[in-house]
């Protein structure tokens, strides 16, 4: 159904954009009128679900689908281990689906509100350096193409354009449907404690090769980081109480930190010294529970955030140059830098595509003036061949991208076949691929 077009705002609230027609599909075959309907107008189309991206990449002046009502459990094949679910499900929905079955996904990030479409479709990731992205347990898509045409695609099935589509930063067509590699629910024992910067990064490899799955943070304008270290288990659930709980992860890690922020941007001044009252405060946390609670956290501060993924063995001195930016600059960053590992994987535009990925996150509170920090980030990161988060804040084009991705002209041909006319095209598309043929 077309609604009246209205402005639109992204969750970091850095983004925006006036459509000039709304659409709410409730089916695919919506999403097949919706497209014919725009290409009788000549109006470009794009996709949002959450807005959790922090690019313009949902961003147009075209006509905008909504696809959160795309929303179903489609199949479960137990056999298979898949599940075939709509696109615009959320990742919190899909977990508690799954969680139901007694299935679940082998790896997650640490946010699930992004709808399934979008976490594929930008190369979201979790951590461990034997799982890849969310987009390699993918098994099977549908998608409707810029000519309103239903595709299936898989390994079988136009293997080539599933190659692509699997990380397509919607430059592809619009996908309904994902077909899910999954396995039976698991628990994980979770450890998060205190340790310096320097044993972090001298124990850092150790530290990745001996645990399923790690994430750590680094306090800036400290010595102090955040190490967890996740990894499956047959224990039985162990949790904290319901306060302690609500305690730790509402109060403190959003409420609190919220508060932290908030003085941060009022005085700028006072940052260092807050930053190590905060990084204080940190102590030991363990429990075992189900994968997707122990993966996902609630985050209600909002944020605006950069991140790249760079050859694993430049980590460390990439992210002590980090470091030097901040102190040399006088920056004030009120946001822990986040770390993490990943497989390497074979998909053409995956910031893994080829090469075992180490992760390095920088964050500034939604409001904070923020190139300053990215720009100097993104310069370091430019020397030892890093690759952008395709939803979160970078200043590439296609000409600085293209060399950092053995595969590019693979998926250029895919996108030239199936949107020769670029209807699928916005501002970021066009910076960051170039033009559609």
């Amino acid at each position: 159904m077309t609604i009246g077009a209205g402005r639109w705002r992204n969750w970091g609230r850095n983004q925006s954009c006036a459509p000039a027609a709304v659409d709410r599909p409730t089916s695919e075959l919506e999403v097949v009128e919706a497209v014919q309907a725009a290409a009788l107008a000549g109006q470009t189309v794009k996709v949002v679900g959450s807005g959790h991206s922090f690019t313009d990449i949902a961003c147009t002046t075209g006509r905008l689908l909504h696809i959160d009502d795309l929303d179903r459990v489609v199949a479960v094949d137990r056999e298979a281990g898949t599940v075939t679910v709509e696109a615009g499900m959320r990742l919190w929905r899909l977990n508690h689906e799954l969680a139901v079955r007694g299935l679940a996904l082998p790896n997650l990030g640490d946010i699930d509100r992004q709808t399934l479409a979008g976490a594929l479709s930008t190369g979201t990731h979790g951590t461990g350096k034997h799982f890849g992205g969310l987009a390699t347990f993918v098994r099977g898509m549908e998608m409707v193409t810029a000519d309103g045409e239903v595709l299936r695609c898989s390994p079988d099935e136009e293997p080539e354009v599933f190659a692509c589509a699997r990380v397509g930063l919607g430059a592809l067509g619009v996908v309904t449907k994902y077909t899910l590699r999954c396995e039976p629910a698991f628990r994980l024992h979770s450890l998060e404690k205190p340790r310096s910067l320097d044993s972090l990064l001298a124990d850092f490899d150790e530290i990745i090769d001996g645990n399923d799955h790690v994430d750590s943070y680094w306090w800036p304008h400290t010595d102090t980081c955040t190490v967890k270290t996740n990894n499956r288990t047959d224990e039985p659930v162990r949790v904290k109480s319901a306060y302690k709980t609500w305690r730790d992860q509402v109060l403190l890690s959003n409420y609190v930190f919220g508060a932290v922020c908030a003085l941060g941007k009022l005085r700028p001044e006072a940052v260092p010294q807050l930053m190590r009252f905060t990084a204080s405060q940190l102590g030991k946390t363990e429990l075992v529970d189900q994968s997707y609670r122990v993966f996902c956290s609630p985050r209600l501060v909002r944020f605006v955030e950069m991140e790249y993924a760079l050859p694993r063995a430049e980590i460390a001195k990439t992210l002590l140059r980090i470091r030097e930016l901040i102190d040399g600059e006088g920056l004030r960053v009120a946001f822990p830098v986040e770390l993490r590992v990943t497989a390497a994987d074979d998909i053409p535009l995956s910031t893994a595509s080829g090469r075992e990925s180490a992760y390095i996150a920088v964050h500034l509170p939604s409001g904070t003036q923020f190139e300053p920090y990215f720009r100097g980030v993104e310069a370091i990161m430019d020397d030892v061949g890093g690759r952008p988060h395709w939803g979160k804040m970078h200043f590439q084009t296609a000409a600085t991208l293209e060399p950092r991705y053995p595969e590019w002209s693979r998926f250029r041909s895919v996108r030239a076949k199936l949107d020769p006319e670029g209807r699928f095209r916005n501002a970021y598309l066009d910076r960051v691929l170039g033009p559609p043929s």
